[in-house]
């Protein structure tokens, strides 16, 4: 064979290339949590935490991205060299200056993947290895050999600055690197591929609970007047005369008879959470109305990839996917069926959770899978997005009644007031005054103080109506002030002091939503996986004044147990969302709020969940109710002894930076707040300097705080302080060890520490929404100590 060691290099060089981009698609997808065990990244593999983590990319484009077209080139040039078209020591020259940077970058990345984030990624070792072997063939082919090709990279260098092969590479780098970023950067929302062991069969999907209906009654509206605000609770309805011609053919998924005196077409995008507000409202519409409405949908996703309109920026990374994901259910039959889980499930449309909906509404996998992918499926998106730009749509959710454009998640009642007033008038500018509903207030007829549900557990009971106190005593009674400004303490008592005790947050989840509540991720906490049944206590849809959820705050005085009747559960167990938000938990550590209070809004719900409240607080918007039977107690006792809330804080004691130690012993009596961080945890990087500025403010009045590092090597952390220094002390926790002893969920978790040495609180991870406001209500709340 001849050249054999040309032909080695030009094969070395395109499996590099091909590496590099098989690279880019795995960042993709660990940068969406989405990366899938295989072979060389099994279960607890590193290769999600560093493909995923801050060092594998630059200026948002991947780290591997440049590798392609240079390695693509490099191969190119070996081509050229086989066929005599380019010196043979030119190429050994650029190849070998090529492969000693690839070389040297990857031994930086090697050294951030091992000591920055402390994990180890086959995929990029392989990527070091294939560095290694261009380097060897290519400096190999230089005439004076191995040796003689590394000894002339010095010479090399002056390559760098002719036309070939210098100044091609490396305008086939920076241009290659463009256009791979502009080609990939979508993949985030990619559906991972279905494994070789999977049978497409159908599965029975969770049925959608049935909603609560009430009587279809015509809205009460009056004709406005322009310049005349609206009187207070009432929405102003204005319908131009424009009549927008949608066409809608057999691509365009439709409920409801084609011949009904009413169509309604929306364009709506997966992802935007006021889309899904309208849809519920819309689908509540309908079923009043029944076949007087037909529904017609249509794709706007807000993500420049699929939309065929200029928008300024992509608003929602996973909105092109989930479009994808229902136009394909379609061609089996399924629209409406992932319509509604993509809705009900719209945080979380990661490529994933597509294929897990797909499986669960029954499809056929592998044809579903290759839909998604094709492109005359985003060739159906884009046409869609067209139609609606042409209309007019600026933006989701928008629809047009007979033709009529409406903006926004509007009320059910302004969309059957508009729907009425086009009946009686389907000419003109309309201009309306609808009256809300309001709070749905009166007495209920329920009989039982308490019911019985299937739990986690098993059979349990949970008090019909929220919990009053009298001397003491837990009461279930409708028609009385709830308890309110109660901690998790004075709670868990009177639950106690007749024979009962606070419910789980398993058995409260059962009991709002109807089905046993399932703990996918098996961490103890159940209202963060997918939810199973009903979504509100009266079914899937959000009805704004069944319960007592509108209010602002401090106008709950006047609020009593049980005196709103369409806010119960088919089962008979009122007010779980809405009015009070109730403590939960059987021990302080598990102590959380749930269902929401009469001023969250649509966010009251099953779901509602906040574990990162402190159980001695009191707030007038908080209260409880009690349930009996067997639960899961028996361990919590054992749980992270001296490390969990309501404990006092176990015996502790750290190398502190700039020498010697710290623990607990040296802040007795003191009441001080203790992180665990780490320098690559990017939530971690926006909570210290909050910390930072509490502490400049805080110190005065005796507020300590501890960071506790946890990279597996101090150095790591000793650079991001340097050029990020923090005002309090900080020790290391190389091992974990300190760590492990804490109920910990990952970085960063914070412990608030009384005086006494009682754990107060814990926080896990960091709101930027409340952000400083947080921090100092939790520390005014500790210093109160």
């Amino acid at each position: 064979m001849k050249h054999p060691r040309l032909l080695a290099f030009i094969i070395a060089c395109a499996l590099a290339g091909a590496w590099a981009f098989f690279l880019i698609g795995k960042h993709y997808d660990a940068e969406a949590q989405l990366l899938q065990p295989g072979l060389l990244c099994g279960e607890g593999g590193g290769c999600g935490a560093v493909l995923g983590s801050d060092y594998s990319t630059f200026a948002g484009v991947p780290v591997s991205a440049p590798a392609v077209p240079m390695y693509l080139m490099l191969a190119l040039f070996g081509v050229m060299a086989l066929r005599g078209s380019l010196d043979r020591d030119k190429v050994a020259g650029i190849a070998t200056l090529c492969g000693l940077g690839g070389v040297a970058f990857g031994g930086y990345l090697l050294w951030a993947m091992l000591i920055q984030v402390g994990e180890v990624c086959r995929y990029c070792l392989i990527m070091d290895g294939l560095n290694l072997l261009v380097l060897g063939l290519g400096a190999s082919l230089h005439t004076e050999g191995l040796v003689g090709g590394l000894k002339k990279i010095p010479a090399s260098l002056s390559l760098l600055g002719e036309a070939v092969p210098g100044i091609a590479l490396m305008g086939a780098v920076l241009g290659g690197t463009l256009i791979l970023h502009l080609a990939t950067q979508g993949q985030a929302g990619r559906i991972p591929e279905v494994a070789e062991t999977t049978t497409p069969a159908p599965s029975s999907p969770t049925p959608a609970p049935k909603a609560a209906t009430a009587p279809a009654t015509p809205p009460k509206s009056t004709p406005a007047r322009a310049g005349v605000p609206p009187k207070p609770g009432s929405r102003r309805v204005v319908l131009q005369a424009d009549v927008a011609d949608i066409p809608i053919d057999a691509s365009v998924p439709t409920k409801g008879p084609a011949d009904a005196p009413v169509t309604i077409v929306t364009f709506e995008d997966f992802q935007c959470p006021f889309c899904k507000k309208l849809s519920g409202n819309l689908e509540i519409v309908k079923e009043e109305l029944g076949d007087e409405v037909r529904l017609a949908f249509m794709h706007f996703p807000m993500q420049q990839a699929c939309n065929a309109n200029e928008l300024k920026k992509s608003m929602h990374r996973n909105a092109c996917t989930a479009a994808a994901a229902s136009v394909c259910a379609q061609d089996q039959g399924k629209f409406w069926e992932m319509h509604d889980l993509l809705f009900r499930n719209n945080n979380k449309l990661g490529g994933r959770a597509l294929m897990k909906y797909a499986k669960e509404i029954g499809l056929d996998v592998r044809t579903w899978r290759a839909c998604v992918e094709d492109k005359g499926t985003l060739d159906k998106i884009k046409r869609d997005s067209k139609i609606g730009g042409d209309a007019k749509v600026g933006g989701t959710p928008t629809f047009f009644i007979n033709g009529r454009k409406l903006v926004g998640a509007q009320p059910v009642e302004a969309i059957k007031a508009a729907i009425e007033s086009l009946k009686e008038e389907p000419d003109g500018r309309v201009l309306l005054d609808v009256e809300l509903t309001g709070e749905i207030i009166g007495p209920v007829e329920a009989t039982a103080s308490s019911v019985g549900v299937a739990g986690p557990d098993g059979e349990f009971t949970i008090d019909a109506f929220e919990a009053s106190i009298e001397d003491g005593k837990a009461r279930s009674t409708p028609g009385v002030a709830p308890a309110r400004s109660v901690t998790w303490y004075e709670a868990d008592a009177a639950c106690k002091a007749v024979g009962k005790r606070l419910c789980t947050e398993g058995e409260w989840l059962s009991a709002c939503t109807g089905e046993v509540a399932v703990d996918v991720n098996n961490d103890g906490v159940y209202s963060k996986d997918p939810l199973v049944g009903r979504q509100h206590v009266y079914g899937e849809h959000y009805r704004e004044g069944w319960c007592a959820d509108t209010r602002k705050k401090g106008e709950g005085l006047d609020l009593l147990t049980g005196n709103h009747p369409r806010c119960g559960t088919p089962e008979g167990v009122y007010d779980l969302e809405g009015s009070m938000k109730e403590w939960v938990g059987l021990t302080p550590d598990r102590a959380a709020l749930k269902g929401g209070s009469y001023y969250s809004g649509s966010s009251a719900r099953c779901a509602y969940f906040k574990d990162d409240t402190a159980p001695d607080t009191k707030d007038e918007s908080i209260g409880f109710r009690c349930c009996t039977g067997e639960a899961e107690v028996a361990s919590a006792e054992t749980r992270y002894p001296g490390g969990k809330v309501g404990d006092s804080i176990l015996v502790w004691s750290q190398p502190k930076k700039g020498g010697g130690t710290l623990g607990n012993d040296d802040l007795e009596g003191k009441p001080y707040i203790m992180t665990f961080w780490a320098s690559w945890c990017g939530p971690c990087k926006k909570e210290l300097p909050a910390l930072a500025e509490l502490y400049a403010e805080y110190q005065s009045r005796g507020l300590e705080i501890i960071g506790v590092n946890v990279d597996r090597n101090r150095e790591a952390a000793d650079r991001y302080l340097a050029a990020n220094p923090l005002p309090f002390p900080v020790v290391y926790d190389t091992s974990n060890g300190l760590m492990d002893r804490f109920d910990t969920r990952g970085v960063p978790t914070t412990f608030w520490v009384q005086p006494d040495g009682t754990i107060r609180q814990r926080s896990i991870g960091y709101d930027e929404n409340k952000g400083m406001a947080k921090l100092q209500a939790d520390a005014n709340a500790l210093l109160a100590k």
